[in-house]
């Protein structure tokens, strides 16, 4: 059954055969769209994404961090905001600079440690941008989520990566639904991004099993593929 204090989690991803994400060697032209009218689809009350993936989204701009700030405590910080849906980064040293609290129509949510200076919080106010504390020097996802679904209320959050994100909630036993668009090609280059990047030694742990949900055939060529995580029934993970 489904713990009710936790949103459940969907990982949505474009891959290759071969398990890589995007690269430009792929020549689509249009690659955006496979992944985000698929991820349109998809109902959740936010989406997550790793801070390199949040830059692209995030001000370019870099803002002073000086000045006495010390006042500023280390709590989570729910901003006033009227949007319903959000935009989480997982960003544990502060590192995304913003103009705004907004990404398109959904409000950002900063997921920092407090390690972060107060310098960062004191921006992320001044932009009216909420931010939650995951860990004094590590996130914990677990927790990290409870909080998203007591003080934001969500209840289905979607997970676009990158792979290190997305294996840090595999790692953690956290992902409920993993949705893939396959695409048809295979990248074979050696090092680069595959859509889970766990943590060194994770390959002595047992590897996460699915079991098909659906599966549907789209842009041609594209297979859709919708898996949920098989998880232990004691442990739940």
């Amino acid at each position: 059954m489904l713990e009710t204090n936790k949103p459940y989690v969907i990982c949505h991803m474009l891959g290759s055969v071969d398990g890589r994400i995007k690269q430009n060697i792929w020549g689509f032209k249009d690659h955006h769209k496979y992944f985000e009218e698929t991820a349109e689809k998809i109902e959740a009350d936010a989406w997550l994404v790793g801070r390199v993936t949040m830059q692209e989204f995030s001000s370019k701009e870099t803002y002073s961090l000086e000045g006495d700030h010390d006042s500023i405590p280390k709590e989570d910080f729910v901003a006033e905001q009227k949007a319903k849906t959000y935009a989480v980064v997982i960003d544990p040293s502060g590192k995304c600079f913003w103009d705004t609290n907004m990404v398109s129509t959904e409000h950002v949510i900063e997921v920092l440690t407090e390690k972060v200076p107060s310098g960062y919080l004191a921006h992320l106010r001044s932009k009216n941008v909420s931010y939650i504390f995951g860990g004094r020097e590590e996130l914990d996802l677990d927790l990290v989520l409870r909080k998203l679904y007591s003080l934001f209320g969500m209840r289905t959050v979607r997970i676009d990566g990158g792979g290190h994100v997305n294996g840090s909630f595999l790692e953690a036993g956290l992902i409920d639904e993993f949705s893939l668009v396959l695409a048809p090609v295979a990248d074979g280059t050696i090092g680069s991004p595959t859509v889970f990047e766990a943590a060194e030694g994770y390959e002595n742990r047992k590897a996460t099993q699915f079991k098909i949900k659906s599966v549907d055939r789209i842009y041609d060529d594209f297979l859709w593929i919708r898996y949920l995580v098989v998880k232990d029934q004691e442990t739940g993970r």
